[in-house]
């Protein structure tokens, strides 16, 4: 059975330990409640000061949670700079960065292999709940696909595929299981060329609401951009001797 799923999932959560410079550092720290506030501003102020709250992930969660409500048009319409500040913030919301070096020494025994549901699940416990609909809009947008850095991109796509998990994990089924149901749904798909709307039945068909399978989708095709047509670009992604473009070319879409 191929692990390329579990492994592209484990580059990526251990390539934030080693580049944290990627995350906006805070111009400054909202102290007060925002809720009553970002419901007045306006979409393209909200995404032009998001990077503003990355040191307070509920607050940043706030934001992507109003603009999960708007006219997604708008969040089309933002500039490519805004885009790439959301993706970024949904990043910030959704992966405690700074808790990950701790989390593997708690779970893992020393001669162990790492185990990276385990790791992730224990991760997102105390994180907000996040709507990635303004997310999955961006990561559908060509532009970005094609110009967006390709770190962002699939850090963002990792951060859709856990907070899917963890979502779906309230319900009946634990992130382990729901991990490799994706999994599953990942495998069976793989060498056919990537269908959106195929996908998206098939993950609804192993249990995902409509909700989880259309953001898990828009993180398979931004697994698919970086496996095929920015492949080269990708190998900038990789770390410690690893080519992450390799793995990625076992992704759904992606070249062999």
């Amino acid at each position: 059975m191929k692990k390329s799923l579990f492994i592209f999932t484990s580059l990526v959560l251990i390539c934030l330990t080693m580049s944290c410079e990627f995350f906006s550092k805070p111009l400054y720290r909202f102290s007060r409640d925002i809720s009553g506030v970002i419901g007045s501003m306006s979409t393209a102020d909200l995404a032009g000061n998001v990077d503003k709250m990355s040191s307070d992930p509920q607050k940043t969660a706030d934001v992507l949670n109003e603009l999960a409500s708007r006219d997604q048009e708008e969040i089309s319409n933002l500039s490519k700079d805004d885009k790439e500040k959301l993706l970024k913030a949904g990043v910030d919301a959704i992966l405690p960065v700074s808790q990950l070096g701790d989390m593997v020494e708690q779970l893992t025994e020393e001669g162990e292999e790492v185990d990276i549901i385990a790791i992730m699940d224990a991760l997102t416990q105390g994180t907000p709940d996040v709507n990635t609909k303004a997310l999955e809009t961006i990561l559908e947008d060509e532009e970005i696909l094609k110009t967006a850095d390709a770190s962002t991109l699939a850090l963002s796509a990792a951060s859709l595929i856990v907070n899917t998990m963890k979502t779906e994990a309230k319900d009946d089924a634990s992130f382990e299981e729901k991990m490799t149901a994706f999994q599953e749904v990942v495998e069976n798909t793989n060498g056919d060329a990537f269908d959106k709307a195929n996908f998206e039945s098939k993950l609804r068909d192993s249990g995902f609401s409509a909700e989880s399978a259309s953001a898990l989708s828009a993180a398979m095709g931004v697994t698919n951009v970086l496996s095929g047509e920015r492949k080269d670009e990708a190998t900038d992604i990789g770390f410690a001797g690893l080519d992450i473009s390799d793995l990625l070319g076992q992704m759904p879409g992606g070249s062999e």
